[in-house]
Formats: structure tokens, C-alpha cells, sequence
């Protein structure tokens, strides 16, 4: 017969263990009901792109010439400007430019070849210093304000950019394409430096 402490270590240990094991067990699932629990949200930012309103070109394009008639109904005597003393760039292509102005703002500019070796000539419409329309012809002599019909080529814009070409011409080497638009830009804003310095030196 086994000893009586040896049969107690038997069972009381184990049964101890036990106990203790599913009181920490008890405990710790307690302890998690009680504890409140952190929820990690995700915030993500979506970028829309607001979309452009979308252009009634026919209405723009009849808004600028409107624009177009009134500046020619407002029109007095030019600046003229040589084109003698400017840099040879302008001074290879023009012989001289003039300058329109209503309320003391450019309204119009037009440039002019050396006679006898071209007629082509390019206009400029301007609101607020902006540019409205360009009007390139073959042969730009003879009244100022031609009808649309006598015109061989016009360019639109609106916010900077070119919205409409009339180009009633066919022959590839007078054609302008849109993405020389940007040329276009580029000319007028150094006309206005021209004529900016020219009435400060005054």
C-alpha cells in the first residue's frame, strides 16, 4: 500500500494547477470585456478633378467678333513703331508695328512687311492685355475691319487657349497648326514690351 502523502501529491497538484489555469483564463477574458478596444480607421483622400465646363464654342466665337467690331468702332490714330532699332528677329520679319489703343489699354496690333518683298500681315485683338483673336492675311493692305469673308485666316482664344481656327486657305506652307498657338502668345506679349518701353521713353 502506497504511502497516504504520496497519494494526496498525486491529485491535490494537478487539481491546483488546473484551477489556477482556467482563473487566469477567466481573469484575462474579464479583463478584455472590460477594456475598451482601439479602432485603427484608415482615412483616404480622394482626389476629384473638377471638370471643365464645357465651351459653347459657336457663342465664344460670336462674343469675340462682337468684341472685334467694337474695338474697330472705338479705334483712333495708331503708335507706329520702327522696327529699325528693335531685334533683328522682328526686324528681319516687320518693318513696322503699330499700336491701337481705347482707355490707354492695347487693343489692337498690327504688323507689317518691308514693301516689295511681302504683304502678309497679322492683326491682333486684345481684351484686358489678353488675347482674344489673331487675323493673319496674305495680303493685309487696303481698309482696316475686313469682313470675316475677306479674311484668309482667324484665330481664336479664350483663357489662353486656342478655341477655333477659320482657315480659308488650303496651301500647306500658310497654314498655322494649333500647337503654334504658343507662338502666337509669344508674339504679342513681346509687342506689348515693345510698346510698354516705347511709352516709358517718351
Amino acid at each position: 500500500m502506497k504511502p497516504k502523502h504520496l497519494v494526496m501529491n498525486k491529485f491535490t497538484i494537478p487539481t491546483l494547477v488546473s484551477i489556477s489555469f482556467f482563473s487566469l483564463l477567466f481573469s484575462c477574458s474579464n479583463d478584455s470585456k472590460h477594456e475598451p478596444k482601439e479602432l485603427i480607421v484608415e482615412e483616404k483622400i480622394i482626389e476629384v478633378e473638377e471638370e471643365k465646363p464645357t465651351l459653347n464654342i459657336d457663342e465664344l466665337v460670336k462674343s469675340i467678333d462682337e468684341e472685334r467690331a467694337s474695338i474697330e468702332s472705338q479705334l483712333g490714330e495708331p503708335m507706329e513703331i520702327s522696327t529699325s532699332e528693335l531685334k533683328e528677329k522682328i526686324k528681319q520679319k516687320w518693318s513696322k508695328i503699330e499700336f491701337y489703343t481705347i482707355d490707354d489699354k492695347v487693343s489692337r496690333i498690327k504688323t507689317y512687311p518691308y514693301p516689295g518683298i511681302s504683304k502678309r500681315t497679322e492683326e491682333f485683338y486684345l481684351k484686358d492685355r489678353a488675347l482674344i483673336l489673331a487675323v493673319i492675311e496674305d495680303n493685309g493692305s487696303g481698309d482696316r475691319g475686313k469682313s470675316k469673308e475677306e479674311i484668309d485666316k482667324m484665330y481664336y482664344f479664350h483663357d489662353n487657349e486656342l478655341i477655333y481656327e477659320m482657315n480659308e486657305l488650303t496651301e500647306k506652307e500658310y497654314s498655322i497648326r494649333e500647337s503654334d498657338a504658343e507662338e502666337l502668345f509669344s508674339e504679342v506679349s513681346e509687342y506689348l514690351n515693345i510698346y510698354d518701353h516705347a511709352r516709358h521713353a517718351e
